[in-house]
C-alpha cells in the first residue's frame, strides 16, 4: 500500500466541497489511515498536478490517490 495523499483546498465558497473534504477526512481518521493534506489552493502547479493525475482537466478537490493509484473521492481506500 502507498501513501494516501487527500488533494484538497483551504479556500473554497462551496459548501458542498467543503463538506466532502470533510467527510474524506474524517472516514480516514476514523479508520485510523494515515494521510497526507496536499492544499491546492496555494499553487496553481499543485492544482494541475491533481487534475493531471486524476485524468480529467476539470477536476474539482477532494480527490484521493494510494500512492500512484487513482481512488476519486471516496473508492478504494
Amino acid at each position: 500500500m502507498g501513501t494516501i495523499r487527500v488533494y484538497y483546498t483551504s479556500v473554497t465558497g462551496s459548501r458542498q466541497v467543503k463538506q466532502k473534504q470533510a467527510e474524506v477526512t474524517r472516514i480516514l481518521d476514523i479508520n485510523k489511515t494515515k494521510y497526507e493534506l496536499i492544499d491546492v489552493s496555494i499553487s496553481e502547479q499543485l492544482l494541475q498536478e491533481m487534475r493531471a493525475k486524476a485524468g480529467n482537466p476539470n477536476a474539482i478537490p477532494p480527490q484521493i490517490f494510494n500512492g500512484d493509484d487513482y481512488c476519486g473521492v471516496r473508492k478504494k481506500i
